[in-house]
């Protein structure tokens, strides 16, 4: 009946979300569980000992067997502190529009054994998020008499109407620590799963058709700086319907297929009269393959409109437009989404005689996508391939952020594959270098004898860097854009005063965001007596070390490689000269992975300090360190932050 196969890579996506958050728990009956005296007796967790409180059991029966899904759930929590306390006082069931929430029932149990009911008057619902026009709603109460030392327990009912467990994400690990936590599955036909960070749980045969798999003693899902993705470092279960018999070979035979069909890659990659037509006009004055692309990028990124991430559309409005079947349809309509928009150019660099070929790859933002696990939920539609004299290019003018040559950094440094309307390939998708995503920071300030530091900063952001501020930034109005800034300059310098602010090329792929503002920090530098403390190294002024903690739970991952180079001139005070102005040393390891290199001259005749840094991190794709590097990188980071806050002294002539 199943498959085991343990893997260690991890999929969360906004709708799994909220299926895994309504997972909480099941009843076996219609008779709470009797208390043990040994619980009732806790007063230390076992699982983390500084825990505010514990799961003791945690279990979901997962019922596949008619038209609609249903799951019952139960929990039982024991609480230690007053932010355990706090935390479990208020229970959230979510639901969306296709779940129904019923038979909610809880009940705390305090240290003397007195039990407290929840009145079924004391349920509500409401809404507690909104994604669009999608609502997340939940069965919400109050947790009545809770305190240190009692146990809460509830339990209740999901029907899901409509559905099946294909593809099911079953959490193992939350963020509370967990004695034991069980799921109950009754399918309804051969199933398999794929297991991550937990390989030795296997599913076994128990009572009435059920399967179990059960996890004990599971510490709390922590939150730390530059973490993987979190399904990446949690335990958890995917569930999936397949024919027994089905390898890996099968499945990217079948999905490769399926793909084929839903997108008609034949039509797409074997382009018409008019897609020719169209491409011949688009790349007249062009003669390299090269030169080719990039005006046939340009074309589909800034001439075709895009309803994908068109702020002026709102959700009906899209939905209300025709999609378009063909690369031929968009052409003619000049309009599309990201993905029609990709699909076109790639039939208009098949007609040229290049080979494109649609490329489906994993989201390094989500999990680090490993071709074996056969999943089609592990991989998407998120770029076009084309042979370059040999070489798999890769482009995604789709998306109106990205400039040509690059893709957004969750599509990079995975394995993809590369689907014709024949066959399909599978390689890997490289990373951008350090020189492709680029902070170019500059400043031209004037210090004042009280310690003010006044100017003008300009900030320019390329590659990854500038598509995560445009994407983060399109959708606001011009006061929000400056908002925005503003909020991330008082995060450091919360005296900051901003005027003249501009925001540039948000719209513009090729070009580089842009910051320009005028800047007053009042006690910038701090005075004492006659001397003035001057940290010269504006851009990490206010900033806090990359890493605090002495230990660390799981890998060190970074998004992308990345530079910075900050140029600053600072007119000194007149009547001030230097008193101390030691340069720090330059900082590096041993595989040149990063680098950490401050200059500080001085312009004697103008009384202007010169200030340099270069800075990047993450050469040749080094960005993912296993926990045994931490203390290293942490001291790494250490040293980059001394370097950054370094202080030089003025002093009163």
């Amino acid at each position: 009946m199943f498959l085991y196969i343990g893997k260690r890579i991890a999929l969360l996506s906004f709708i799994c979300l909220i299926f895994v958050c309504s997972q909480t728990t099941l009843a076996f009956n219609n008779d709470w569980r009797a208390i043990t005296p040994a619980e009732l007796s806790m007063k230390t967790p076992r699982v983390e000992p500084n825990a505010d409180a514990e799961v003791i059991f945690w279990e979901v029966r997962v019922d596949d067997t008619s038209s609609d899904l249903v799951m019952r759930h139960y929990k039982r929590i024991k609480i230690f502190t007053e932010n355990g306390r706090e935390k479990h006082s208020k229970v959230d069931i979510p639901f969306t529009k296709r779940m129904k929430i019923s038979e909610i029932e809880a009940r705390v149990i305090k240290a003397d054994g007195s039990i407290v009911v929840l009145n079924k008057s004391d349920i509500f619902e409401r809404e507690i998020a909104r994604k669009n026009k999608n609502k997340l709603k939940a069965k919400s109460f109050a947790v009545p008499n809770i305190e240190i030392g009692s146990i809460v327990e509830y339990r209740y009912k999901e029907t899901i109407r409509n559905d099946w467990a294909s593809n099911m994400r079953m959490m193992f690990q939350h963020d509370d620590p967990i004695q034991n936590i069980t799921y109950y599955f009754k399918p309804y036909a051969s199933t398999k799963y794929y297991t991550f960070n937990m390989d030795d749980t296997k599913f076994i045969k128990d009572k009435g058709g059920f399967y179990r798999a059960t996890l004990t003693d599971v510490p709390a899902l922590k939150d730390e700086p530059r973490m993987p993705p979190e399904d990446e470092v949690r335990s958890w279960l995917l569930l999936y319907y397949a024919p027994e018999k089905e390898t890996a070979s099968d499945f990217w035979a079948r999905t490769g297929f399926a793909i084929a069909k839903g997108f008609d890659i034949k039509d797409t990659l074997k382009p018409g009269r008019d897609i020719k037509a169209a491409a011949e006009q688009i790349t007249a004055g062009a003669n390299s393959p090269d030169e080719r692309i990039a005006k046939i990028y340009e074309f589909c990124q800034t001439k075709i409109k895009n309803i994908t991430f068109d702020p002026q559309m709102t959700d009906e409005q899209r939905e209300a437009i025709k999609s378009n079947k063909t690369a031929s349809d968009t052409y003619k309509r000049m309009q599309g989404t990201d993905n029609e928009i990709n699909e076109l150019f790639a039939s208009l660099v098949s007609a040229i005689g290049l080979e494109a070929r649609l490329a489906f790859g994993g989201d390094r933002s989500e999990k680090f996508f490993n071709p074996r696990q056969a999943h089609l939920s592990f991989i998407h539609f998120g770029a076009i391939g084309v042979n370059v004299n040999g070489v798999w290019k890769y482009y995604d003018p789709g998306n109106p952020f990205i400039p040509y040559g690059m893709l957004p950094w969750y599509e990079e440094a995975t394995s993809v594959l590369l689907l014709g309307y024949k066959d399909y390939i599978r390689t890997e998708i490289p990373f951008s270098d350090i020189d492709k995503s680029v902070a170019n920071r500059t400043g031209k300030f004037k210090l004042l004898e009280d310690g003010t530091l006044e100017g003008t900063v300009k900030i320019e952001y390329t590659g990854h860097l500038s598509y995560i501020y445009k994407i983060n930034n399109y959708a606001d109005s011009p006061q929000k854009r400056e908002e925005n800034l503003k909020n991330e300059i008082k995060e450091r310098m919360s005296t900051a005063e901003l005027s003249d602010i501009r925001i540039e090329n948000v719209n513009d792929p090729q070009k580089p965001f842009t910051y320009q503002y005028k800047i007053r920090i009042p006690n910038y530098a701090q005075k004492t007596g006659r001397r003035l403390f001057l940290q010269p190294g504006f851009f990490e002024y206010g900033a806090n070390p990359m890493f605090s903690s002495e230990s660390r739970a799981y890998d060190i991952f970074f998004n992308y490689p990345w530079s910075e180079n900050d140029t600053l001139d600072i007119e000194l005070p007149k009547g001030f000269s230097l008193d101390n102005a030691d340069i720090p040393t330059e900082v590096t390891d041993q595989q040149k992975i990063s680098s950490h290199k401050v200059n500080i001259k001085i312009d004697a005749a103008n009384n202007i300090l010169k200030y340099e840094r270069k800075f990047y991190f993450g050469n040749r794709g080094s960005t993912l360190f296993p926990v045994s590097a931490y203390k290293p990188l942490k001291s790494l980071f250490d040293e980059f932050h001394k370097s950054d806050a370094h202080t030089i002294t003025l002093i009163q002539n």
